[in-house]
């Protein structure tokens, strides 16, 4: 139903409620003839004409975006006008061809004029209120949907934006492993390269995806550690355990392998002795719990582009429940923790746009 149809409904069966009233008053009270059908009849087709008139005059003069204390003085000023032009069509039809007087329980003409444009005033004064009411009920929640809209624009930029910054700094780490090997050993090198080529098609295929599940985000991993186990050689060891119902949960594209090369640079790279990274994973109390462990030791928690890159876009996939720690595990060990909700979608968080609510009238 468009709004067009909306308002014509509401028109024609509002109009057609009130002389209905009238009709029924008249009949109860003082019985009701033909004439005075016709004559309710033409009030309130007056009514329906002069309204619909006033509601062109109100769109064009976009009297619905007005402010209050501008609208009121055009509505009350509208409103007697519908008024007066109403009364002469009624007194018109009433009196002059039906031989009718609406008002006739009233013992003069100055009386049933005023009770005429006093109730019509009061009529179209109900009909601007209902009206005028809709269109702000319909303009506040619009503003809001466009809000929100916009809020999910910006989010979904936001988020692509926070994705694009992962992959030059991660290729260009392990360009920089593959350059140290081509003098040293071409046939590691070739090997080096050729996974190379398989993350960067993986990174193709996936470019418009927020989130990818656990198994393939390891997979990445495992081939980074790989490529740079050959930099490191023995400095670098690695392990990565995840529970099957932890290898179906989503996580955001490369938040692990963020989480792991941050532990080779704040960690092995900074150790002469190198040390282990370990990837862990398991489903807790309706939560994705991933922890990475390397070696090294923080005076506070570590920050930088890669964790609050990281951390951003938890937050705009899973909302606030979703959180990213690193702290120290002991004094020779620091410890990156993920909590992911299993119930949460991705998705904006605070972008989401509602169904639109049944379209008012006019």
């Amino acid at each position: 139903m468009t709004r067009t149809h909306a308002y014509w409904i509401c028109q024609v069966g509002g109009w057609s409620l009130y002389v209905g009233a009238r009709l029924l008053v008249s009949a109860f009270f003082r019985g009701i003839t033909w004439r005075q059908v016709g004559a309710h009849v033409a009030v309130g087709a007056a009514g329906l004409a002069f309204t619909h008139l006033y509601r062109l005059l109100a769109r064009r003069r976009r009297w619905t975006h007005r402010p209050l204390k501008q609208l009121v003085p055009r509505v009350v000023v509208a409103s007697g006008g519908l008024a007066a032009l109403t009364y002469a069509v009624s007194d018109l039809v009433g009196r002059h061809l039906l031989e009718l007087r609406l008002y006739d329980t009233l013992e003069s003409d100055t009386g049933m004029i005023l009770a005429g444009m006093v109730n019509g005033w009061v009529l179209f004064m109900l009909w601007s209120v209902i009206y005028f009411g809709v269109h702000a009920a319909w303009n506040y929640r619009q503003a809001e949907v466009d809000k929100w809209k916009l809020e999910a624009q910006a989010e979904a930029a936001r988020l692509q934006a926070l994705k694009l910054q992962l992959n030059p700094h991660f290729f260009f780490n392990s360009l920089n492993s593959v350059r140290a090997l081509i003098a040293e050993d071409p046939d590691r090198a070739q090997r080096m390269v050729t996974r190379l080529a398989r993350l960067l098609r993986s990174t193709l295929r996936v470019d418009d995806v927020k989130t990818v599940p656990l198994e393939q985000e390891l997979s990445t991993v495992r081939t980074y550690l790989q490529l740079e186990a050959v930099r490191f050689e023995d400095r670098l060891q690695y392990t990565i355990e995840a529970g099957e119902e932890a290898l179906r949960c989503s996580v955001p594209y490369m938040l692990v392998q963020t989480l792991v090369e941050n532990g080779i640079k704040h960690g092995v790279a900074q150790s002469k002795a190198g040390g282990c990274v370990a990837v862990t994973a398991s489903v807790e109390a309706d939560c994705l719990q991933i922890r990475v462990t390397n070696p090294g030791h923080i005076a506070s928690e570590e920050g930088g582009t890669g964790l609050d890159n990281a951390r951003e876009r938890l937050h705009l996939l899973f909302g606030e429940a979703a959180s990213l720690a690193v702290c120290n595990a002991d004094d020779e060990t620091v410890e990156a923790q993920v909590a992911v909700p299993l119930h949460a979608e991705a998705g904006p968080r605070r972008g989401e746009t509602p169904d639109r609510a049944a379209v008012p009238p006019g």
